[in-house]
């Protein structure tokens, strides 16, 4: 098995690499001071791997509208549970390694989506 670059895409928050490893998918993730990612939720599990910078981390659980927020320095592991949106601010310069098993696709939650577009105007 060899890990498979697939493509590269770049905005003003940053850069992310998609990779596959097998069934895997691992994307390299870079979010710059004052950015945000995410705002959505995916129907399965993701992990974010935290490698390097400070991230101000937003959960909530789509079903019981319970939410946790918490400032989180890297190295970290943050494990999503399905059906939960989830919303990364950079307080500084952030690289992350997303990874999950199923092929991508994420519902857009509004309350957190809407300040990821904020911020990158």
């Amino acid at each position: 098995m060899e890990l498979e670059y697939e493509k590269q895409a770049t905005d003003s928050r940053g850069t992310i690499i998609f990779l596959k490893y097998g069934d895997k998918s691992i994307n390299l993730v870079q979010i710059k001071k004052g950015f945000a990612r995410g705002g959505h939720y995916h129907t399965f599990e993701t992990r974010h791997h935290l490698i390097s910078g400070i991230i101000e981390y937003y959960e909530k659980d789509i079903n019981t509208n319970q939410e946790k927020i918490q400032t989180i320095p890297s190295p970290a592991v943050i494990t999503v549970p399905p059906m939960t949106a989830h919303l990364l601010i950079a307080k500084e310069d952030v690289v992350f390694a997303e990874e999950f098993s199923k092929d991508y696709s994420a519902v857009e939650y509004a309350q957190y989506r809407n300040i990821v577009v904020q911020k990158m105007s």
